[in-house]
């Protein structure tokens, strides 16, 4: 039975003095799972499970496998996310619809659920800087969004005083801030050991900071959403009304249906509240830029590009199911492809940040001028039909991303070959006569044994 602190529940009996009882039994339930498709890897994983009301991609598991030992989970046709996370989906959804190509930032992205969320939820033509201020995390961050295998993310690692150089930049930013974590207790009791006022308080001046250094960011008329996953006022409310009191923002009204069991009174702020919902405690608030002027400096630098030299592009672009929706270039030695219609904009995110990845990491050029393909190229949704496709039964998946040995069979075609699981690819081989070469990255293998 989890031993809630005294402090939290006397503020959580004034914030809720009708509910607290119901609140507090919640929190000794067993937390739910939930997993959201991705919906350009199609797979019929989940499928009778139940949906989750404001995301119709997403499922709450009636029991949580192993996703360690199911090769779906690696080939990125799923993510696990806590469900009340993904109401993310209906907000910028209805945020989007009056925007061409839209530039968004999520600015503490890290493990990434809440950038796929983003990804899935704006049109093709947006273009998701996902930033990660904790260096430790930026990898998994990078793991998480190669798997995801969409083109239109750049991924950074700066602190958010950093964007102050892109002034007025993007049309809407998702500030997911650090905070006392009040709501994932459910989930991870340990998370209490750290727990205390001061502690909340310090959560509250942290974030004051980071909404401080963003904000001129932010387009007139641009959309700031601000979430915690915690309960108390101070890192929630008080942070709202200190962004329209201190920068003049305003509330953006989302309509959602009467049926949903999230709390809101003003249809600008939400509360997911553990004795409402199946999922863990959220707080999310959308805001405004007023449409005053536009103080962005429209003669940003742009850091040029190295494009990729025409005769190699056929080398390149060989690879992708409709090469000419991008532009190719070198970085480190790298080929990369980026969505054409982005690449001035990305040219001034270059200028302006440390870019960690960008687009699709195509692969290194031989010295014959041929592609050696990369994991990321791999996992991309715009990876082409043509690329010779092996497919592999459970087990051999198995030990494929075990970084295992496999053996030819005799209709192996040889070469370069994606090696594929209920048609989705996990990775490459290359097929030689008498062996195949694994090239699953070393630090993405399982390493647990798999029954």
């Amino acid at each position: 039975m989890i031993q809630l602190p005294d402090a939290f529940i006397e503020n959580i009996l004034s914030l809720y003095p009708d509910e607290a009882g119901y609140f507090f039994e919640s929190l000794q339930q067993v937390p739910k799972t939930s997993i959201r498709k991705n919906t350009s890897k199609f797979s019929d994983a989940f499928s009778d499970e139940t949906e989750v009301l404001w995301c119709k991609e997403a499922r709450i598991l009636s029991q949580r496998p192993s996703f360690t030992e199911d090769p779906l989970w690696h080939a990125g046709a799923y993510y696990v996310q806590e469900s009340s996370s993904m109401f993310l989906n209906t907000i910028v959804q209805e945020i989007a619809k009056s925007i061409d190509a839209p530039v968004v930032l999520d600015l503490c992205a890290a493990p990434g659920g809440k950038t796929t969320t983003l990804i899935d939820a704006l049109p093709e033509s947006a273009l998701v800087v996902a930033n990660e201020i904790i260096k430790s995390r930026v990898a998994i961050l990078q793991e998480n969004l190669l798997r995801w295998g969409k083109p239109n993310v750049v991924i950074t690692h700066n602190d958010p005083k950093h964007f102050q150089k892109l002034e007025a930049f993007f049309d809407i930013i998702l500030v997911d801030a650090p905070c006392s974590g009040e709501g994932l207790w459910r989930r991870d009791a340990s998370a209490m050991e750290e727990w205390s006022m001061e502690h909340v308080h310090l959560c509250e001046t942290r974030q004051a900071r980071i909404l401080h250094d963003i904000i001129a960011c932010l387009k007139p008329g641009g959309s700031l959403i601000y979430a915690t996953c915690t309960f108390n006022q101070f890192e929630n409310e008080n942070q709202v009304t200190m962004l329209r009191e201190n920068y003049g923002l305003v509330p953006k009204l989302i309509e959602i249906p009467a049926n949903w069991p999230v709390s809101s009174v003003d249809a600008f702020q939400f509360k997911f509240l553990p004795h409402k919902v199946t999922g863990e405690g959220l707080f999310i608030a959308v805001l405004e830029k007023p449409k005053l002027s536009d103080h962005g400096n429209k003669n940003r630098k742009h850091a040029k590009l190295n494009f990729l030299p025409k005769k190699f592009l056929p080398a390149a672009m060989g690879y992708l199911d409709q090469p000419d929706l991008f532009d190719y270039f070198i970085e480190n030695d790298f080929v990369f492809a980026f969505p054409k219609p982005m690449i001035p904009v990305y040219e001034q995110l270059r200028e302006a940040l440390y870019v960690k990845y960008a687009g699709i990491c195509m692969g290194k050029l031989d010295k014959n001028g041929n592609l050696i393909p990369e994991h990321s190229l791999a996992l991309s949704v715009h990876v082409s039909n043509k690329v010779p496709r092996i497919t592999l039964s459970r087990e051999e998946a198995i030990v494929f991303l075990k970084k295992g040995t496999l053996l030819p069979t005799g209709n192996w075609p040889q070469g370069w070959c994606l090696a594929c699981f209920n048609q989705l690819p996990l990775g490459w081989m290359k097929v030689l006569q008498n062996r195949v070469n694994n090239y699953f990255p070393a630090e993405y293998r399982i390493l647990k044994d798999v029954s």
